[in-house]
């Protein structure tokens, strides 16, 4: 993009920020990556794209806002005036507005501070057309919907003597941050999940783009740096600062840290579609029973690796109806014919709380030997032991290619992965952390998942002990047995 003296290049990260048509648009990555250079552009750009009135002029109105007015300033101001051409706007210090006058373009852009409750009472009055929130995760999530109802405002799209009929343009909101912490409302936004537990309408529709490491051959802007940038930020720093500032990973939690903070990465162990079952190999079935009991489907591909496929997990629930709500319709629908390893605490041997079998014997009872399947105690329950498991697979990255991959399906799974299964902070305590993983909603999926890769990881697993197939010596085909052929929902 050129205007006069303005030359600009965008990263990779920031054309598709700015390709997108999304109302509202997010970027989110280390300092120094361009964020703030890409948010100023894309405004001028859009002011350039608006259609012409009946006389022919562009004109817009652009609000830029920041926590405080100091830091308004400092960086947001700072930074538009030394990017931008001087000829082509002129700043008025009266009522803090950047004016461009330039071709067919009047705009005018009204940097804005949040610090009190009359400046935010101030800013919602405005009728604006587009809204750019410079350092978002300082400024609470619930006022970007507020902002949102502000732009598009002008000019107005109603009958008027200036425009032509018809008239309409883009309008929205775009989204500049350092990595908020994680379970923020900053992070639910970014990472798509909703602001109220369960309630998936609280999702905020946003168009989310994640800049990569500084310190990564994918590094964007280190053409506008000096030298070592980010090897010099990065020195006598703490990890948690240099995961944040300079990687652009979300910051931990003030709630606990997250058991997997350190081996689980959104970007490499997610799969990015779907992953494929394989009908010939077995599925091994981590469980963690009880009255909250969960279940993650897992198959070790023939390369060794250990993907992730389904997950089932209930709430206030015995055996009996978990397998006939929870279990059989996973089973039916994605593994009809695959042989099924239950693999769970030792202690599921015990007595169930609601009736008088065990989880081991209600899973033995449906899932038979006859079957094809294998009902069995993992080897411990020690809680080191099984965390251990999990975090060896999260961290081993056989050829260059992480050894666990998750479907997206397993949202529970993932999200207990990512943040909710933690330490929990000792209160009063200041930063100092239980011993052990709190007991929440999502610790029995993460424990589900640990009984899983301690078998597939350990000495018990063999696939070939578990494959069975039929041999019909007349057509010389192999066929395979479903897996619940004679067991009902």
């Amino acid at each position: 993009m050129a205007t006069g003296g303005l030359k600009f290049t965008p990263s990779k990260t920031i054309k598709a920020f700015m390709r997108s048509e999304a109302k509202m648009r997010a970027v989110k990555g280390p300092v120094g990556s361009g964020k703030t250079s890409g948010c100023i552009i894309e405004l001028l750009r859009q002011s350039i794209l608006m259609p012409p009135g009946k006389d022919g002029l562009r004109r817009s109105k652009m609000l830029v806002v920041r926590n405080t007015k100091q830091q308004l300033k400092d960086t947001t101001l700072a930074s538009a005036l030394e990017i931008l051409p001087i000829e082509i706007c002129k700043w008025r210090e009266s009522d803090n507005i950047l004016r461009f006058e330039f071709n067919d373009v009047r705009c005018d852009w009204l940097f804005r501070s949040l610090d009190t409750p009359e400046d935010v009472q101030r800013v919602l009055s405005l009728q604006v057309t587009w809204t750019w929130v410079e350092e978002a995760r300082e400024i609470p999530v619930p006022l970007l919907s507020d902002l949102e109802g502000r732009t598009g405002r002008y000019p107005s799209q109603g009958v008027s003597d200036d425009y032509p009929e018809g008239f309409r343009y883009r309008s929205g909101i775009i989204y500049s941050t350092n990595p908020p912490e994680i379970d923020s409302p900053h992070y639910k936004l970014l990472e798509k999940l909703p602001q109220e537990e369960e309630n998936e309408n609280s999702i905020i529709d946003v168009d989310v783009f994640h800049q990569p490491s500084g310190l990564s051959a994918e590094a964007e802007n280190i053409e506008n740096l000096r030298p070592g940038y980010y090897d010099e930020l990065a020195k006598g720093k703490t990890q948690a600062w240099i995961d944040v500032y300079v990687h652009g990973l979300y910051a931990q939690s003030q709630s606990g840290k997250p058991v997997y903070y350190q081996s689980f990465k959104f970007a490499r162990h997610i799969s990015p579609g779907a992953l494929p079952i394989d009908a010939r190999l077995p599925v091994v079935i981590g469980m963690d029973c009880a009255r909250t009991p969960a279940a993650v489907f897992k198959q070790m591909r023939p390369d060794g690796r250990i993907f992730t496929l389904r997950e089932a997990y209930g709430f206030d629930m015995g055996a009996e109806t978990f397998i006939r709500q929870k279990l059989m319709p996973i089973i039916r629908n994605y593994f009809p014919v695959n042989p099924l390893i239950f693999v769970g605490d030792p202690s599921w041997v015990r007595q169930n709380e609601t009736n008088d079998n065990s989880w081991y014997k209600e899973l033995k009872k449906t899932f038979t030997r006859e079957e094809g399947h294998t009902v069995r105690p993992g080897i411990t329950n020690d809680p080191i032991a099984r965390i251990n498991a999990t975090d060896a697979v999260l961290r081993s990255y056989p050829d260059g290619e992480p050894l666990a991959l998750f479907d997206p399906a397993c949202k529970w799974l993932l999200e207990g992965l990512r943040s909710k299964y933690r330490y929990a902070r000792l209160k009063g305590a200041g930063d100092k952390l239980h011993d052990r993983p709190e007991k929440n909603n999502w610790s029995h999926i993460a424990e589900a998942n640990q009984y899983a890769d301690m078998f597939l990881t350990g000495s018990q697993y063999h696939a070939a002990d578990y494959i069975r197939v039929t041999f019909n010596p007349l057509n010389t085909q192999t066929s395979y047995r479903p897996a619940c052929g004679t067991t009902g929902y």
